[in-house]
């Protein structure tokens, strides 16, 4: 009993020995503070921080990660967080009075209230000991991936999100794990003898455990995104997001200002074209013409809008604006359909290309001013989607050679209409240039060649007086950008009663092979001319010359390509997700289910059409050769005749010589055995079985004073002769000898 006690404790001691306690807090603690720095990392990408606080907060985040790293204790005793508290109050009051910039004491206050709450992050991450300072900070965590939804809609947040919602998920499972371990009446044990080797396995569990939970809440998330009706009703979508500046476009036009123009990458639409892009080499997105010229500053003078009702309203709720052309008549000479992705910019102006037709978008009403151009009367904060039809076709230029040249009062008083102190000289560059012209489509090219053969292309024009910019542009700097270019261009074909206007837009952009769409960026705003033919309308001239240093993309290539494409995808199917996208999902998915059933449906049929000539074609050759086909089906029926017995095509020869073959032969072993077994085959059916431990000598002594004692004695005689001697033997002979062994009694 004794023996069987001690035995038990031994069991019991070793059992503890291995069993040792298993801990979660130190993955819980990496996992909140993973999910508290994306949080973070997803409100400074927004750039509404300071760099200060990024850079301070950001610091403070790597040191915990580097106290967990090394396994040391960075945290802060009661007493200290007491003191940075009381000193964080009168420094709120510097920050908010001295430091934080803002144009109006609110706003100072709100930049002030920002850096107090990352200041308590702070404190809260180097402090946190209790369930509440964990739920505190979750919240924060919570509270900053909101903030960040409201002030972008851009596809890093995804990306942020993605990492959150698996941080959160790791969070949250873990700290269920902490709270059960803790409350359980004796502390639970793991399988191996060290709390290292023991943490380091659950720890690989539950990352485990929580990857497949976010791939799963993920999927059915995306699910659940694309079949939920939609509504694109948004309460907060204006709350501190910034519509995009474009640099190099604008509503007016000022030559005085002569500051150096920077062009940026920055995204400003994406337009999907249907069908060949290579039709919309050229083409550039119209914005914004202006008429009148004060001698420094383009602009309109008749801003007012028209207000344009749908034709008619889609079944996904999309209004359709029919544009019906001033002139040149309804029909369309070259048509082309597209849709633009516009990204949250400073102006209401809808960019198509020259002359839409149609528009087709999630508004109740479009506006269009007296020059045509569009406006978006629910200018917003997101990226705004729109499907447009424009006639990109030209006349040729004999019909423009042979346009009228009389025009409507309203038309000559707004569009030959001068700056009262123009440079004279403006005038009579235009009568040199165009002397040789006698019509306006003559007037406009030569105007347009001249610019672009005599004068230089610059960001930075030198000698430009902002007095008369354009003065100074034609006659001493002789370099300027697309603004200047197209107002000489103007002005020139004025001052030769040409009415002629500038416009503001982009060029075509950059087409993305991947995502299917040009690429439109800052870089490509551009200012050109429309010119004036009675009966036919505005066309487009441009007189700017290229850029002998153009602002291209990065070097990332085909990586800039993929990022620009999912982008694209972010915009028009997450951020503009509603129910006419939703319309589009399930035709587009009954579409390609019809598709792949008549594609299934073809390739059956045409498999079965395949058989029948195959067969027919099998049934025609087989009935032209019967005589090859019965012998290879004899020879079949041989083969699965002869192929029990194991017989190789050396055997086949012998058994042809020993049927057919007279005289002798050398044989060998192979054929002395086979010889032997015919033998012993014809002793079988006497009834004699020779056993396997006796030679064929010993079974042939058998025989003796027997009717078979000589020709069994022979037979053996001449067997061993010829399967160890290699003798020559007559064939005839043996073959005698069996029949004589054969047919004894």
């Amino acid at each position: 009993m004794g023996i069987l006690a001690t035995k038990t404790a031994t069991g019991f001691d070793e059992l503890t020995r291995k069993q040792s306690h298993i801990s979660v807090q130190r993955y819980f603690e990496i996992s909140l503070l993973l999910m508290l720095s994306t949080a973070f990392l997803t409100v400074a990408t927004t750039g509404k921080l300071d760099l200060i606080s990024i850079l301070t907060v950001s610091a403070a985040m790597a040191l915990k990660f580097w106290s967990y790293v090394r396994n040391a204790d960075y945290s802060l005793a009661p007493r200290t967080v007491t003191r940075l508290s009381v000193f964080y109050i009168f420094f709120y009051a510097l920050d908010f009075l001295l430091f934080s910039p803002g144009p109006t004491m609110l706003d100072q206050m709100l930049q002030a209230t920002v850096h107090l709450v990352l200041f308590t992050v702070i404190i809260k991450v180097f402090s946190a000991r209790t369930y509440r300072d964990y739920a505190y900070l979750a919240t924060l965590s919570f509270l900053m991936m909101l903030a960040g939804a409201v002030l972008t809609v851009g596809t890093l947040y995804l990306v942020c999100f993605g990492f959150y919602l698996l941080f959160a998920i790791s969070t949250f499972v873990s700290y269920e794990i902490k709270r059960s371990v803790e409350s359980a009446p004796r502390p639970s044990e793991g399988p191996f003898p060290s709390p290292a080797l023991n943490r380091s396995a659950i720890e690989k569990a539950l990352m485990t455990s929580t990857a497949g939970l976010a791939l799963g809440i993920v999927a059915l998330a995306s699910v659940l995104f694309f079949v939920i009706p939609r509504f694109r009703t948004g309460y907060l979508t204006g709350l501190g997001a910034d519509r995009q500046n474009i640099t190099g476009f604008s509503e007016t036009v000022n030559l005085g200002d002569i500051k150096k123009i920077l062009r940026s990458n920055a995204v400003v639409m994406r337009v999907v074209v249907d069908g060949d892009p290579r039709r919309f080499a050229g083409v550039k997105w119209r914005g914004m013409a202006l008429t009148s010229f004060d001698g420094k500053r383009w602009y309109n003078d008749n801003t007012e809008q028209e207000i344009l009702q749908p034709a008619y309203i889609t079944q996904s709720q999309e209004s359709n604006f029919v544009l019906m052309p001033s002139e040149g008549g309804g029909a369309m000479r070259r048509p082309v359909e597209y849709r633009v992705v516009l990204s949250p910019v400073s102006t209401d102006v809808l960019f198509a290309a020259a002359r839409a037709r149609r528009v087709s978008a999630r508004i109740r009403y479009l506006n269009i001013d007296q020059t045509r151009s569009l406006h978006n009367p629910r200018h917003g904060y997101a990226p705004f989607g729109y499907t447009v039809v424009s006639d990109i076709g030209v006349p040729s230029p004999a019909a423009l050679r042979a346009a009228s040249t009389t025009l409507p009062p309203d038309l000559r008083l707004l569009y030959l209409r001068l700056p009262e102190n123009l440079d004279p000289r403006i005038a009579q560059l235009a009568a040199q240039v165009t002397s040789s012209a006698n019509n306006n489509y003559d007037r406009a090219t030569a105007i347009q060649n001249y610019l672009r053969n005599n004068y230089g292309y610059s960001l930075n024009p030198p000698s430009i007086e902002p007095g008369d910019p354009i003065g100074s542009f034609l006659f001493k700097s002789k370099e300027g950008y697309c603004e200047y270019f197209a107002a000489a261009m103007v002005l020139m074909l004025r001052s030769v009663q040409v009415p002629a206007r500038i416009v503001n837009g982009f060029q075509t952009g950059t087409f993305n092979r991947l995502g299917g769409d040009f690429i439109v960026r800052a870089r490509d705003a551009h200012s050109w001319v429309e010119v004036y033919f009675p009966g036919y309308g505005w066309f487009p001239f441009d007189p700017t010359p290229p850029d002998p240093n153009p602002i291209t993309g990065g070097d990332w290539g085909a990586l800039e390509d993929y990022y620009d494409a999912i982008n694209l995808f972010w915009n028009e199917w997450i951020i503009n997700y509603d129910f006419a996208h939703q319309m589009q999902l399930a035709q587009q998915f009954d579409q390609k289910t019809r598709q792949a059933q008549m594609h299934y449906r073809r390739s059956m049929r045409d498999f079965r059409e395949a058989l029948i000539r195959d067969a027919t074609r099998l049934e025609i050759w087989l009935m032209a050769h019967k005589l090859l086909v019965l012998l290879f089906m004899l020879a079949v029926l041989a083969y699965l005749l002869l192929e029990g017995k194991d017989l190789t095509l050396d055997d086949l020869r012998f058994l042809w010589a020993w049927r057919f073959r007279p005289g002798e032969m050398t044989l060998g072993p192979r054929e002395a055995a086979f010889t032997y077994q015919r033998f012993m085959r014809i002793m079988a059916k006497k009834g004699y079985r020779k056993p396997p431990a006796q030679t064929p000598r010993e079974f042939a002594q058998g025989f003796e004073r027997t009717v078979l004692s000589w020709p069994v004695s022979e037979f053996t005689r001449l067997y061993n002769a010829f399967r160890y001697g290699r003798a020559t033997v007559s064939l005839l002979d043996l073959r005698r000898l069996l029949e004589r062994i054969k047919n004894a009694y």
